[in-house]
């Protein structure tokens, strides 16, 4: 593959009205596997979905969506010397409405990421009477994926599908040790997957820029990775192409050039590449937030208008008033059949208030979010917990079988990589790992405690479980700490016995005084 067909990639695409019960006539871009019956929609690029992570980068803040309003005055034309000439003349003016931006999608985007990644990734043998060997290699691995930060990467790689997309998690060695690294929009990676007939990941690109102080664009880099070797190839771009850049360009090559070609060392590629075809985490919600944002706009414009009293003065007679700082009246002077009063103001806050409680609550339902409510007691048992955050339970358990796939590809590279550097790859490569997401849920961590004990104690929970369960009073190893601690006290026991009956046979005594 050349370098302009390594750099295509499928859109992401909303569905549009377009075409509904027309038996799908309509124009626009047809959505993946819908040739036969298609669905059309509206392309967004993540540069979209970065605008709406941002409160800045929001369409109320746009002018064409949100536009300001246009005034058109009446004044006096005067001559020269200031003389008002009793002609009359218009001109336009802006006026400017008031925007406000809400932070929603950071705020869906942060507890969808809490549940999902809140627990540790969950490890376990598939095995039914794993030997102590392999309960050791278990206990090394685990200690591994926490040495190396794979939970950071997890939850990195989480972080960019839920805002960009997607993302891809590449492990390389360095030096002898194992390194990775998430790839990601946010970063400024644009990501270029490409799959074989089977549907496995057999190649993909990230394109990325470097800059010079003024933003401008200095090289264009692209670094590509197969299931034998990773590719870096470079361009010059704007003012800093060559004669020969543009030449080559102008005979229909793209101007790319390896500049570095060595074999990562893995058996595979290397790459775990996760993409989410709804796009970020609040798109269900974003025609809510958008609708949000204007009818709140929409109300601080009503407000600014009418929100004041408004003085209304009657007659002919009415001196000069005297106004305080902020321009409030303070003395007004009337004459016999003046009157001054105020305009009642318009009552619309109730309505604008409806609606702006419906647009919150929409927002956050159609994401799976919860706010919590205020609590009027104190701790609540985990079966309450769980009702009360249910939705984002849910949705985190859905996640965690869509990212299913990913971990195992994250997994697989970690136990190679990190085999390599322990030197022991095969004996990590050929054991039956199994590894899981957890979704995380507010808990009473007493209560699960107590639980556990209970299970103990009626012998239908064992302690190498509970103790596996308990993971917030426990560290990976805690199972073998607890088998030491015990073989430990056996010793201490049986050496006690032994010097006791030593001392017993040197008295002559059978241990209770009688000789």
């Amino acid at each position: 593959m050349d370098t302009r067909q390594i750099k295509t990639k499928r859109p992401w695409v909303r569905v549009k009205p377009d075409g509904y019960m027309k038996n799908g006539t309509a124009s626009g871009m047809a959505l993946p596997n819908t040739a036969n019956d298609p669905v059309f929609g509206k392309i967004v690029t993540q540069s979209d979905f970065l605008m709406e992570l941002q409160p800045s980068g929001h369409a109320i803040n746009s002018d064409e969506y949100y536009p300001d309003i246009l005034k058109e005055e009446i004044y006096s034309i005067t001559d020269e010397d200031g003389n008002d000439t009793g002609r009359k003349g218009t001109r336009i003016y802006k006026e400017f409405v008031p925007r406000y931006a809400f932070a929603f999608q950071q705020i869906i985007l942060i507890k969808q990421l809490v549940h999902l990644c809140g627990n540790d990734i969950q490890f376990e043998l598939n095995e039914e009477n794993p030997t102590s060997e392999q309960n050791s290699l278990l206990s090394n691995i685990r200690k591994g994926w926490l040495k190396k930060d794979m939970e950071i990467a997890f939850y990195e790689s989480a972080k960019s599908v839920k805002s960009t997309g997607d993302t891809a998690f590449v492990g390389f060695m360095k030096n002898g040790k194992f390194r990775w690294k998430v790839l990601s929009f946010l970063n400024g990676d644009t990501l270029y997957p490409h799959y074989d007939e089977a549907g496995e990941l057999k190649l993909l690109a990230r394109a990325y820029n470097s800059y010079d102080e003024s933003g401008n664009t200095v090289t264009e880099w692209m670094e590509v990775w197969d299931d034998k070797f990773m590719y870096k190839l470079k361009r010059n771009a704007g003012n800093h192409k060559s004669i020969i850049d543009k030449f080559i360009q102008k005979l229909g090559y793209d101007g790319y050039s390896i500049v570095q070609k060595h074999p990562h060392g893995f058996k595979s590629i290397p790459v775990a590449y996760k993409r989410d075809e709804n796009g970020p985490c609040w798109s269900d919600s974003q025609n809510s937030i958008d609708g949000y944002e204007l009818s709140f706009s929409q109300m601080a414009q009503n407000n600014e208008a009418f929100g004041f009293p408004i003085m209304y003065l009657q007659g002919e007679n009415i001196l000069p008033s005297q106004h305080d700082l902020d321009g409030s009246i303070k003395v007004l002077t009337l004459g016999v059949d003046d009157k001054a009063g105020f305009l009642e103001q318009p009552s619309g806050s109730e309505s604008y208030q409806r609606q702006l409680e419906f647009f919150y609550k929409m927002i956050y339902e159609q994401s799976f979010t919860v706010i919590p409510p205020e609590l009027k007691s104190g701790d609540l048992p985990a079966a309450a917990l769980k009702i009360l955050y249910s939705p984002a339970y849910e949705k985190a358990m859905t996640d965690a079988q869509e990212y299913q796939k990913f971990l195992n590809d994250m997994v697989e590279i970690f136990l190679y990589g990190y085999g390599m550097e322990m030197e022991n790859s095969i004996n990590f490569m050929s054991l039956p790992v199994k590894a899981w997401i957890e979704p995380y849920v507010h808990v009473n961590n007493s209560s699960v405690m107590s639980d556990l004990a209970i299970g103990i104690q009626n012998g239908f929970v064992s302690k190498e479980t509970a103790s596996k369960k308990a993971s917030f009073y426990t560290d990976t190893g805690e199972w073998d700490k607890i088998l030491k601690e015990e073989k430990r006290q056996q010793e201490a026991d049986l050496l006690y016995q032994m010097e006791n009956n030593s001392r017993n046979a040197d008295t002559g005594s059978n241990g209770s005084g009688e000789k």
